[in-house]
């Protein structure tokens, strides 16, 4: 499967599940009170955080991809690392209810519980994307997706006690229910462990490379959401509500180049310097020629998107939103850069130092604009560190890759004429398909 047809699958699969994200805001909305989503809103992001950390995700899709590892050994080296990792999590999790009362103390064990299902799956993901299968992929990625928000309608809907912690505990019960197609499909990765010595040069090259990668992802994950988070503690938990429906919406705008990552991750990783600058230049230019013409749609549709989905008390998500627009579209190619450096390069610490620089700014001006302009101050801060952190991914990717300034932003004819042989290519694969 060739990028572009990679990139377009990706990008359907991504279609739909952020048509339950979209509607799973829209039901925690509805049915939760707004303080109640902000508990829950800023439980996940710190669960996705934690779990970022420490899952081997980025080390096992680059040894499977770049050092032609055999994936069922990196597999199985792993699941052993991830379940030592879940183990710790989980325990952290059971002090925070034994050490702290009420509310905070029981949000605190689901939370520990919900991270070992996600480092797992992260992990051993991980291999199934470095062999560049990604139907297979995304199934596995989207499907807790699906359960979530089967259990959380049966929860939320059919359930009198509405609470921020039936709605997690839910949630979490999905991505344990998630991990069930690894029981068919990676068997022989799941018997490994038992039937082989680990490699001590293996396991320290995934801890080693998890080290950096990790706490680049969990920089990432915090860079996406301190802005939610700082709402939290200098705004109000409403305020919070109220920006996680202007986050979500503009976050939309990231499934195209995140598609196109996806899609290019295996090959990036395996091809020859030039080829694989030569990849990510051209998904630069198609994430930027798509994502500006859906920024503009969307900080027009704003303010009817937002009563339309979320309700009218959310009516004043519709000026961070269009804020926000601007800072996803500056940040939309990053990505891209980070495949290329981190899978290519082998050097997640340039994907580190530059989520470290996008967070110390968001931090900085959050400080400053929240107090005073609330969560539309944090949508400024926001797109402020996604400016800066930018064109300092740009700047070192043309220092480092055999490529030009041009070769990021100015469209080629081949650009435009891919469109339409995508087009009848899949035409002619649906015509087969149905023959």
């Amino acid at each position: 499967m060739g990028i572009a047809a990679g990139s377009l699958v990706a990008l359907l699969f991504r279609f739909g599940s952020t048509f339950l994200w979209a509607v799973i805001g829209v039901l925690t909305a509805r049915t939760l009170s707004v303080e109640d989503r902000g508990a829950y809103a800023s439980a996940v992001v710190f669960t996705s955080a934690v779990g970022g950390i420490t899952s081997l995700g980025a080390a096992t899709g680059y040894f499977v991809a770049n050092r032609k590892t055999d994936p069922p050994e990196v597999a199985g080296h792993a699941l052993v690392l991830s379940l030592v990792a879940s183990a710790v999590s989980a325990l952290c999790g059971a002090a925070v209810w034994l050490l702290v009362p009420g509310e905070i103390g029981r949000l605190g064990l689901l939370a520990g519980l919900l991270m070992p299902p996600n480092i797992i799956r992260n992990s051993l993901n991980g291999v199934v994307l470095g062999q560049g299968r990604l139907v297979r992929f995304n199934l596995v990625a989207n499907l807790p997706v699906v359960i979530g928000f089967v259990l959380l309608a049966l929860v939320l809907l059919g359930w009198s006690r509405r609470t921020a912690e039936a709605a997690l505990a839910a949630w979490m019960l999905a991505q344990y229910l998630g991990l069930l197609p690894f029981l068919h499909w990676g068997r022989s990765w799941l018997l490994w462990p038992l039937r082989h010595r680990p490699r001590r040069d293996l396991v320290t090259g995934l801890l080693r490379f998890t080290a950096v990668s990790g706490l680049a992802g969990v920089v990432g994950l915090l860079n996406y959401r301190v802005d939610l988070l700082l709402v939290v503690s200098l705004d109000s938990r409403e305020g919070a509500g109220i920006y996680a429906s202007a986050i979500a919406g503009a976050e939309a705008l990231w499934l195209f180049s995140s598609s196109i990552a996806m899609a290019s991750f295996a090959r990036v990783g395996a091809e020859a310097r030039e080829e694989a600058a030569r990849v990510t230049a051209a998904g630069v230019r198609h994430t930027l020629l798509i994502v500006s013409a859906g920024a503009a749609v969307l900080a027009l549709v704003a303010p009817w998107a937002v009563v339309v989905l979320f309700g009218p008390d959310y009516r004043p998500a519709a000026l961070p939103l269009r804020v926000l627009c601007i800072g996803t579209l500056l940040y939309a190619p990053q990505s891209l850069l980070n495949n290329y450096f981190s899978n290519q390069l082998g050097r997640p610490a340039i994907t580190l130092v530059l989520g470290l620089t996008s967070l110390a700014v968001s931090v900085a001006a959050g400080l400053v604009l929240i107090p005073v302009y609330g969560f539309v101050g944090a949508a400024w801060a926001t797109t402020l560190s996604y400016l800066v952190s930018g064109f300092v991914a740009i700047g070192l990717f043309l220092w480092l890759a055999p490529a030009r300034w041009p070769d990021l932003w100015r469209l080629r004819r081949e650009d435009l004429a891919r469109y339409p042989r995508l087009a009848r290519e899949l035409a002619m694969r649906a015509r087969r398909v149905g023959a």
